[in-house]
């Protein structure tokens, strides 16, 4: 099954779409995932076994002429280990550069949801899991864990990552004169992203979502905005049209930071007034684009 991602919601609107999904083990766990992370549904193909690779990788398979390495989610959840693998569904996403292969028991339907819906973690059953769970939604008494599939990606593989930026500290007495805002609901990344561009010398204002940022905004004009896509309460997205109907904005610099790396999502943030996408995790195209709109 392919997703047309050409017929998704209007951008800024602080809607988006998740994919349902279940993995069973002593009970069935419902999982949500971005629609704009996944490129298609497919049945379980070929594989070729990966050597030394992490318990939870199975192995890699062609896919569209592509080498996927598949990952066994239940595996990684530490739900389960049988492995009746060709009855499974794989999905396959695409983001931070990289394709990956899910495997999950069922793929149920695509919801439209806000993110104002999304819910704090710690209001799910599975304590378990809490760490790779970004928050549930309720859907008609049914909660959906949305899982946080960077930080899966990201263990398996420390290559997608973030990395310390490469940092030119001839213009940090420049940079002490500007106030950046950052928007990004990871708490690691936004550490590290405030970490990095303090010690660039930037003044750095942080939040967890975009609708603490647009209060802020408020009491306080940056010089430059930093935002992720995906946020709850209001995304990125959100955070862009809402700042460019407002005249006092018009010409303030707004980057986007996102995993969701590909043309269209890039056009899509461009069309409503972003200055700029930088996809996750190219930290030195961020701060070098960062000193060009502000120094």
């Amino acid at each position: 099954m392919a997703l047309d991602h050409g017929i998704l919601l209007e951008t800024g609107t602080n809607e988006f779409e998740i994919v349902e999904f279940i993995v069973r083990a002593e009970k069935e766990h419902h999982f949500g995932i971005n629609v704009a992370k996944v490129r298609e549904v497919i049945r379980f193909p070929e594989i070729v076994k990966v050597p030394d690779a992490h318990p939870a990788v199975i192995g890699t398979a062609n896919i569209r002429q592509k080498l996927v390495p598949l990952i066994d989610l239940g595996s990684w959840l530490d739900l389960k280990f049988e492995q009746d693998y060709p009855a499974k569904k794989i999905i396959v996403t695409f983001f931070n550069h990289q394709y990956n292969g899910f495997i999950v028991d069922e793929v149920v339907r695509i919801h439209r949801i806000t993110w104002a819906d999304i819910k704090d973690y710690s209001a799910i059953t599975d304590f378990s899991l809490a760490e790779t769970v970004l928050g549930v939604v309720d859907i008609g008494g049914n909660l959906i864990q949305l899982l946080d599939f960077e930080k899966i990606v990201s263990e398996l593989n420390p290559a997608t990552a973030l990395k310390e930026m490469v940092i030119d500290y001839s213009r940090s007495a420049a940079r002490s004169k500007k106030l950046v805002y950052l928007a990004e609901d990871s708490t690691v990344i936004r550490r590290f992203l405030t970490s990095n561009l303090e010690n660039a010398g930037y003044r750095i204002k942080a939040f967890e979502n975009g609708k603490l940022l647009l209060n802020a905004t408020a009491l306080e004009k940056p010089d430059i905005i930093i935002t992720d896509l995906e946020m709850p309460v209001a995304d990125g997205a959100f955070v862009v049209r809402t700042l460019r109907s407002q005249p006092e904005m018009a010409n303030l610099p707004i980057l986007v930071f996102s995993s969701l790396a590909s043309e269209e999502n890039e056009r899509k943030v461009l069309s409503i007034g972003a200055n700029m996408f930088v996809g996750k995790p190219d930290t030195d195209i961020l701060i070098n684009s960062i000193d060009e709109y502000v120094l």
